[in-house]
């Protein structure tokens, strides 16, 4: 009898052991609250460097054409047509926080050519309407 108790006190001790060394333990950002909102901050950025050039590219191209200044904006609009229109969608709508996952990780998967597009054309314009980041 006096065996049993000896395994059940140190697997008792075991147990504890492992439930106070676990419960010090720290884990940052379990939840990824952190990259979803540098994700947030990346998509508003960018969202407002795209819509000042383009901005700056119909004013430009008010009285004369320039194609190079309208197909790198027409090819930023194409890269960045899933950002715009979660972007309208959410100013749309009054209960945003149920909008679809899916279009989420689209937004999220259209980053990186939109911020690429959004620069190539930043680098056409003339030196005064150049965004620095």
């Amino acid at each position: 009898m006096l065996l049993f108790n000896q395994k059940v006190i140190k697997f008792s001790v075991i147990i504890i052991a492992f439930l106070l060394f676990s419960g010090c333990a720290f884990i940052q950002d379990p939840l990824g609250q952190k990259k979803i909102e540098q994700l947030r901050q990346k998509a508003e950025s960018i969202f407002k460097r795209q819509n000042i050039a383009s901005s700056q590219v119909m004013i430009l191209t008010m009285d004369e054409e320039n194609t190079i200044l309208s197909d790198a904006e027409l090819a930023m609009q194409e890269a960045c047509a899933k950002l715009n229109a979660y972007v309208i969608r959410s100013m749309s709508s009054d209960n945003f926080s149920m909008v679809d996952f899916l279009a989420q990780q689209q937004v999220i998967r259209s980053l990186d050519n939109c911020d690429a597009a959004t620069k190539k054309l930043e680098a056409l314009l003339p030196p005064p309407f150049t965004i620095d980041n």
